[in-house]
């Protein structure tokens, strides 16, 4: 859970920032993903949307979010520092670090204690509690556990609901309205919470608005979404023509003719980074279909599975 401390010397923005950074880094918020909006961040801290807001574009002037339309954020992809980059700026952040600590009064005894201290923290993973978001396919999963997981100020574990019977342990399971049945015959005896799950309802307009004759392109990342993202879609929008799915890694030439032969093309949060500079050189119309976790479905999983 982040904290941020009011009585310290550094803005609570660039408190905000630093803590972020270590989200984001650790894989609580993987590449893809959208971030809490920034009301819904400044009601779980206490602070400002503004302080938050100011926090997200401090991030995104470093490359690591991105603003998507709308206004929300989206996680990069991280770029790879070199092995010798890597170590040179984790010596400047660690010498800062001894620079505080011993301006705070530690001695080297202290200092060492306080340091093993954070080190057994990260070898102790069984501290936190064991809390899934599964779902029939892994981006709805990664994207559910990041939201249940921003909503609880905790890790969520993504999973597939096929996975579910070969987890060890289980601690509380978020899942998809449709997958109740499903999720509790896996897992009779877990505290199952049910969410509904919304895609944007102008995205949603715009392929109703599809005339018989035109064709959908459809994207994802993995394979696996295509077919049940698909019947998503047909079932919300009544859109009966022709649905061109397939993953982004497919074949180029096997994107480029979708792409090529859509009226409109939707695809997940997973897939843009690969696929919007293809769909705006060919200037293909376009949106991203983001699953998003209901408003009452979030108050649901902090009511049931709060810690």
């Amino acid at each position: 859970m982040i904290e941020l401390d009011r009585d310290a010397p550094l803005p609570l923005a660039e408190q905000l920032v630093e803590a972020m950074r270590y989200e984001i880094a650790s894989g609580r918020y993987r590449p893809g993903s959208g971030l809490p909006s920034t009301r819904v961040m400044g009601d779980q801290l206490g602070i400002s949307f503004h302080t938050v807001r100011k926090a997200y574009q401090r991030l995104a002037e470093e490359g690591i979010v991105d603003v998507r339309r709308g206004g929300g954020y989206v996680v990069l992809e991280r770029q790879t520092l070199s092995r010798a980059e890597r170590l040179e700026r984790g010596a400047g952040v660690v010498e800062e670090a001894l620079h505080k600590l011993v301006g705070l009064g530690l001695n080297d005894e202290e200092v060492e204690y306080v340091v093993q201290e954070g080190l057994q923290f990260f070898e102790r993973p069984g501290v936190r509690r064991t809390l899934v978001f599964a779902a029939g396919y892994r981006e709805l999963a990664e994207s559910g556990a990041e939201q249940a997981g921003a909503a609880l100020q905790e890790r969520v574990i993504p999973s597939l609901l096929t996975d579910l019977a070969d987890l060890d342990t289980l601690d509380g399971l978020v899942v998809a309205l449709p997958d109740l049945r499903t999720a509790r015959r896996a897992r009779p005896t877990a505290e199952i919470v049910g969410a509904a799950v919304e895609y944007p309802l102008d995205v949603l307009e715009r392929i109703a608005r599809l005339g018989p004759g035109e064709s959908l392109g459809l994207v994802s990342r993995h394979a696996d979404a295509v077919a049940p993202l698909s019947d998503e879609i047909r079932s919300r929008t009544g859109f009966a023509g022709t649905l061109l799915g397939l993953p982004v890694d497919a074949d180029r030439r096997q994107v480029e003719t979708v792409v090529r032969q859509s009226a409109f093309v939707a695809y997940t949060p997973q897939a843009r980074r690969r696929v919007r500079p293809l769909l705006q050189r060919m200037e293909t119309p376009n949106a991203e279909m983001v699953p998003t976790l209901a408003p009452a479905s979030l108050a649901r999983i902090r009511d049931a599975l709060a810690g």
